[in-house]
């Protein structure tokens, strides 16, 4: 057997075209659609992980984590969410929001499962499926309901072998904040049918333009029956420090413990220390970051109204779904003519199903002046098609 051949397509079937994974940067290569925050978290996030390193804090941390940082999450959690756990049996930490996900998954889905979630969506929760002989199932939305799902179409794609419902809010590609009256027909449709709910809350801190960020394991017989991911990625610009948390009923987390252990023993103790820091301190820094994603937000706003190209406003998270349709291209050969002939870089809006056909994400993560260059490339760019 070919084993470099087989294995090189067994990734392409879970990843598509996997494209050449370098570090180096292509001069003069602009990302206009990357989901990497562009600021670091507070000096003392990296002072406590020094004072850890010092100290040779370095051995097995528990499976679940350091009580200290347990106990802060659940404290953040009740103070910021209204989501009450306890910081011994409902909480893992994890290495980042990934292996919380896969983590979960792995618990939920045997061979012929599914779970269901609007779509355009997240596209990992795909591929960590197909991994496990599963399947996620996207439930089409559309732009006309500003990528809202319809609970509705939600319980009709309902099959025997949907184990749980996947909830993203704010969404990572479209910026949806899924409203309060939404999750309680989806809290209603999974007490009803018996499904459990998975609550990726990572984007929670973005939210723009009065909008609000409702936990649905606050709302009511949820409680026993979410499973709420979130991360230190998004929230505090710590991506490369991999650290997250799943939270969720005593059972529910017993029973994942074996897979994160089987993936990771326990997160990075030296990382765990510095999102200990982060949770220890007032989060007044973050408002500063806010308020320039919301500038940014709204200079993409007042470029495509000036072009014009349709899109979906933000409501969350730091991304633009554009509506690519009038330049008579799909969303992926206007990714690839982007990169060609403009040097920017975007996603396709297939990237988490097919509902995002005619689109591409942008994002706010780029600082100026590239991100000011981009726009004005962007712009001639689309003139030059449309």
């Amino acid at each position: 057997m070919d084993y470099q051949k087989y294995l090189s397509q067994r990734a392409r079937n879970l990843y598509g075209s996997l494209g050449k994974q370098t570090s180096v940067p292509i001069p003069g290569l602009i990302n206009l659609g990357s989901g990497t925050p562009d600021f670091v978290p507070p000096d003392y996030v990296f002072e406590a992980m020094h004072t850890a390193l010092n100290q040779q804090k370095i051995q097995y941390t528990a499976w679940t984590g350091i009580p200290e940082l347990r106990a802060a999450i659940a404290n953040k959690l009740a103070t910021e969410n209204g989501v009450t756990v306890d910081p011994d049996s409902e909480i893992i930490v994890t290495a980042g929001a990934q292996e919380a996900l896969m983590a979960t998954l792995m618990s939920l889905l045997d061979p012929g499962d599914n779970a269901l979630t609007p779509s355009p969506h997240y596209d990992e929760y795909t591929r960590d499926a197909r991994i496990l002989g599963g399947t996620l199932i996207p439930v089409d939305t559309t732009p006309e309901s500003g990528f809202v799902i319809d609970v509705a179409q939600l319980e009709a794609a309902i099959t025997p072998q949907t184990r749980a419902l996947v909830v993203v809010s704010p969404n990572n590609p479209t910026g949806t904040i899924l409203p309060k009256s939404t999750l309680l027909q989806i809290a209603e449709l999974a007490q009803r049918r018996d499904l459990l709910v998975v609550s990726d809350e990572i984007y929670e801190y973005y939210v723009y333009d009065g909008n609000q960020h409702t936990s649905i394991a606050t709302l009511p017989g949820m409680a026993e029956r979410t499973i709420t991911i979130n991360s230190f990625s998004k929230s505090f610009g710590m991506t490369g420090m991999r650290l997250g948390y799943i939270a969720g009923p005593a059972a529910l987390i017993e029973g994942m413990l074996p897979f994160h252990h089987a993936m990771m023993i326990c997160a990075n103790v030296v990382t765990q220390y510095g999102g200990l820091a982060v949770l220890s301190q007032p989060r007044d820094w973050f408002k500063d970051v806010l308020a320039e994603y919301d500038r940014r937000r709204k200079l993409w706003m007042q470029t495509l109204d000036a072009i014009p190209l349709p899109y979906s406003p933000p409501q969350g998270a730091y991304y633009i779904f554009i509506d690519i349709r009038p330049t008579g291209l799909t969303s992926a050969e206007f990714v690839k003519k982007a990169r060609e002939e403009a040097k920017l870089v975007f996603q396709p809006g297939t990237i988490g199903g097919g509902a995002g056909e005619g689109f591409i994400r942008g994002a706010f993560t780029k600082a100026s002046p590239e991100f000011d260059e981009g726009l004005e490339r962007f712009t001639k760019f689309v003139r030059g098609l449309i």
